[in-house]
């Protein structure tokens, strides 16, 4: 049941990202709600729910928004990964671990995707990136990660979230 409320909640957070929440911009920077879903379930699950839901969010965005498929999934996979290695000595019922891991994978996610675009010859300039969409992203994000977290959490802690059916063994 785990694996069906993760799959309805990415393609839920899919048609969100791509509708509701294009209206939440700050200053033209609209907070990356994929990244906060693929690192609360990084820091409750691991890397294995964390590279799974990357990959499914970033294949899907990919599909339906991208120039070249495989730039935002390869992405989200390796910053879900990356967060989920690193959330063994977390205390996982805090907001701190949201907030730091949210900042810190905006920045991991951010800097992955210019260094594909660099190497497939997209001209963007780091400095105007960094300044303009990577830093203020990142505040953004980790202002709003806690809120989710806590709720993802909770749904996380429901009885019905229990895995009768073992999809996946991670």
């Amino acid at each position: 049941m785990r694996i069906f409320i993760i799959s309805v909640l990415i393609i839920v957070n899919f048609i969100l990202e791509s509708t509701i929440f294009q209206y939440t911009r700050i200053f033209g920077i609209k907070p990356d709600f994929t990244i906060i879903l693929i690192t609360s379930y990084a820091i409750m699950r691991g890397s294995g729910y964390g590279a799974f839901i990357g990959l499914a969010s970033g294949f899907l965005q990919d599909t339906f928004f991208g120039y070249t498929i495989g730039i935002n999934a390869f992405s989200y996979m390796i910053t879900g990964y990356l967060i989920g290695i690193s959330r063994e000595n977390v205390f996982k019922d805090s907001y701190i671990p949201s907030i730091v891991f949210n900042l810190g994978a905006v920045f991991i996610y951010q800097h992955l995707f210019f260094l594909i675009t660099y190497f497939t010859k997209i001209d963007i300039s780091y400095t105007h990136a960094f300044l303009n969409i990577i830093l203020p992203q990142s505040i953004y994000n980790a202002i709003l990660g806690p809120f989710a977290y806590r709720l993802i959490l909770k749904l996380d802690e429901k009885r019905f979230m229990d895995n009768k059916i073992y999809l996946f063994r991670w």
